[in-house]
């Protein structure tokens, strides 16, 4: 499979048995056939995504609804791509992975809307369990291979319609990603929105993904 076609193609690619036995090498290796295998703010290169106390539900070791979104919009340049790996989905069938096309979200809005997307700064801060200052940019951005999206919804203060219109564009537009031990799923952070249902174990919850992010 060409992975970086698969991408390109459809923002995504789903990849079903790509084995349990070493995951983290799994993932370096598939993202190192198109991209490179980079960390962020000194964290490990691969993150285990489970829960841990202290974290705002909203997070990736958060244990609540984490609602479609860009990674790291508050970064000047966030990670192009974003490899995930399932090592054992939620026992009690929370925390399912879910996605969306935010550039079939654009086009189901209004010319007006989207220009207010293209043309309006948003500050996005920095989530409250990382130190770093907020970014004011727009939300699109355009590019000749398509449209940059940079969107983190749950931190916005007081979002106007147009930005409102998009998050519901976003959310008619979800894909669940259908996981089990084993399964690995790579898309365009760029493009691509992410996000996840509720955990409902909790703090207890059993769910273990791990993830790692990709440099163009």
């Amino acid at each position: 499979m060409d992975l970086l076609k698969e991408l390109q193609e459809n923002g995504y690619v789903l990849i079903k048995e790509a084995g349990l036995h070493d995951p983290n090498d799994t993932l370096e290796t598939a993202v190192a056939t198109f991209a490179q295998p980079i960390s962020y703010l000194g964290l490990p290169l691969v993150m285990d995504l489970k829960p841990k106390p202290g974290f705002q539900p909203a997070s990736y070791a958060g244990t609540g609804v984490f609602d479609l979104h860009t990674d790291l919009s508050w970064f000047e340049k966030p990670p192009k791509y974003i490899a995930m790996f399932c090592v054992q989905p939620e026992s009690a069938g929370g925390g399912r992975p879910l996605l969306a096309d935010g550039w079939k979200a654009l086009a189901d809005l209004s010319p007006e809307d989207v220009d207010y997307l293209k043309t309006q700064p948003v500050t996005f801060p920095a989530p409250d369990h990382i130190d770093y200052p907020p970014l004011t940019d727009p939300i699109v951005t355009d590019r000749g291979e398509g449209p940059f999206i940079r969107f983190r919804y749950d931190l916005l203060d007081e979002p106007p319609a147009p930005v409102q219109n998009f998050f519901a564009a976003i959310n008619d537009n979800i894909i669940y990603v259908d996981v089990a031990p084993g399964t690995m799923f790579i898309f365009d952070n760029d493009r691509m929105l992410h996000g996840r249902t509720e955990l409902k174990g909790g703090m207890n919850s059993d769910r273990h993904f791990k993830r790692l992010y990709g440099d163009a």
